[in-house]
C-alpha cells in the first residue's frame, strides 16, 4: 500500500493552492464569529443557503494590524463598522495553507460600497413587504394625546443621545415636568431586535401607563444604525397603540423605524423639542382660551352691572311714586275715612231707630193692645188648635189679665 506522510499532503496541497490561487481574489461571505486581540481581526467567514439558510461553507479568516491601519487610512472610520458580526461583505483575500497551521484566507481589502448596497437593497425590499402589508401609515394614523407627559424611552442609559434627550426635555422652556422611563435596549449589534421586541410587549402591557414611546440612539454610521432597518421592528412599531417617535440619527436617509413611526426626528434631542413643543403650544391655546375667556367675562360683567345700575335707577325711580301714591292715597284715606264713618254711622242710626220701632211695634204689648190674645198650655204658647185636646187647661193673656180656661 503506497503511503504519504501527512505533511507531505499539506505540502502538495499548498503548492495547489498556490498554483491556482498566486494572486488574490474578491471573496462574498458573511462574517461569523469575530475576536480582536492586539489590533488583529479573527474571524469566521460563512456562507448559507438562500433557501434554507443553512450554512453550506466555512473558513477562518484574518485581517492583521498592519493592514486594518492601511485600511482605516483608505476608508476611514467605516472599515471599523464594517467587522461587524452577521455582516455580508466583499474581501480581497490571499488563499493561504500552512503545512502546520492550515488553511487560512488573508484579508488584503474590503469594499464597504458593496456591504452598503446590500443593506440598502435589502431595506427596500423591508419597505416593499411593509407596504404591501398596509403598514407605513398606521402608527401615523393614531391620535395624538393633547399632552405628552408620560413617555416610554427605548434607549441605553450610557449613550450621549439619551442624555441630550434628558437634558433637552427636563430643562425646557416652560418648566414642564416629564415622567420618563427608560426601557434600555441595545443600540448595535444582533441583540438591536430581540431587546426592542421585547421591551415593546412590556410596555404594551402597561399601556395605560404612557403617553408616547421614543426610540433614541444618537448618530452613527449607515452600518451602525442598520440594525433598525428590521422587518419585525417595523412591524411592531407601525402596529403598536401608542404613538413611537423616533430620533435615531439618521442624517440623511429614513430608515425603517422612522417610515414606519407616527413622527419620525433626525436626533435626539430634536424629539425633546418636538414633545415639548406640542405640549406648549397646548398651553398656549389654554392660554389664548383663558384670555379669550376673561376677555368675554369682563364684557358680560360690564353689561351686568349697566343692566344692575339701570335696573337699580328704575327701582329707585318706582319706589319714590309708589312711595308718593301711597302717601296721597293715605292723606285721601285720612280725609275719607271721617267722612265716611260719619255717614255709615247716620245710616246705622237710621236702620237702628227702624229696628227699635219694628220691635216696638212687634212687641207683645203692642200686639195685645191692638186687640189680640196670647193662649199657653203649659207656659208653651198655643199656634194650632190640634195641639190642644179635650180636657186641657189653658192660659190665655189679654191686654188687660188672664183668663184661665178647660178645652171642652
Amino acid at each position: 500500500m503506497t503511503s504519504i506522510s501527512l505533511f507531505e499532503l499539506n505540502e502538495h496541497i499548498k503548492r495547489v493552492l498556490a498554483l491556482n490561487f498566486s494572486d488574490a481574489v474578491w471573496v462574498r461571505a458573511e462574517v461569523g464569529q469575530l475576536k480582536e486581540s492586539r489590533g488583529h481581526f479573527y474571524f469566521n467567514l460563512v456562507q448559507k443557503s438562500e433557501e434554507t439558510d443553512e450554512l453550506i461553507a466555512r473558513s477562518e479568516a484574518v485581517l492583521w494590524g498592519s493592514k486594518f491601519r492601511s485600511l482605516a487610512r483608505k476608508h476611514g472610520s467605516l472599515i471599523h463598522d464594517l467587522l461587524r458580526e452577521d455582516l455580508e461583505l466583499l474581501l480581497k483575500v490571499q488563499v493561504e495553507f500552512h503545512e502546520s497551521y492550515g488553511f487560512k484566507l488573508l484579508v488584503e481589502d474590503i469594499d464597504p460600497n458593496f456591504t452598503l448596497g446590500k443593506l440598502a437593497i435589502e431595506r427596500q425590499a423591508i419597505l416593499g413587504k411593509l407596504k404591501k402589508k398596509r403598514l407605513l401609515e398606521k402608527n401615523s394614523l393614531l391620535p395624538m394625546p393633547v399632552v405628552l407627559q408620560r413617555i416610554a424611552v427605548l434607549s441605553n442609559s450610557t449613550a450621549a443621545g439619551y442624555h441630550d434627550f434628558i437634558n433637552q426635555i427636563k430643562t425646557n422652556k416652560y418648566g414642564h415636568h416629564y415622567e420618563l422611563e427608560l426601557f434600555p435596549i441595545a443600540l448595535q449589534g444582533t441583540r438591536v431586535e430581540e431587546e426592542i421586541l421585547a421591551q415593546f410587549e412590556i410596555i404594551k402591557a402597561r399601556k395605560a401607563d404612557f403617553d408616547c414611546v421614543v426610540i433614541i440612539r444618537g448618530g452613527g454610521s449607515k452600518i451602525d444604525l442598520a440594525s433598525f432597518d428590521n422587518f419585525e421592528i417595523g412591524k411592531t412599531i407601525a402596529n403598536f397603540k401608542l404613538p413611537v417617535f423616533t430620533g435615531i440619527g439618521h442624517e440623511i436617509d429614513e430608515g425603517i423605524a422612522d417610515f414606519v413611526a407616527h413622527t419620525a426626528l433626525k436626533t435626539p434631542t430634536a424629539v425633546a423639542e418636538f414633545i415639548v413643543s406640542h405640549n406648549g403650544y397646548f398651553e398656549e391655546r389654554l392660554v389664548r382660551h383663558w384670555l379669550t375667556i376673561r376677555e368675554i367675562n369682563g364684557q358680560v360683567l360690564n353689561k351686568a352691572q349697566q343692566q344692575l345700575q339701570i335696573i337699580s335707577q328704575n327701582i329707585k325711580s318706582l319706589s319714590e311714586e309708589t312711595i308718593r301714591n301711597q302717601n296721597r292715597m293715605l292723606d285721601y284715606i285720612e280725609q275719607e275715612i271721617p267722612r265716611a264713618a260719619k255717614g255709615v254711622l247716620k245710616t246705622e242710626s237710621s236702620k237702628v231707630d227702624s229696628l227699635e220701632k219694628l220691635c216696638k211695634t212687634l212687641s207683645p204689648e203692642q200686639i195685645l193692645k191692638r186687640g189680640y190674645s196670647i193662649t199657653t198650655k203649659g207656659g208653651k204658647v198655643i199656634k194650632n188648635s190640634k195641639e190642644l185636646k179635650k180636657g186641657d187647661l189653658v192660659k190665655t193673656l189679654l191686654k188687660k189679665g188672664t183668663v184661665d180656661s178647660k178645652v171642652q
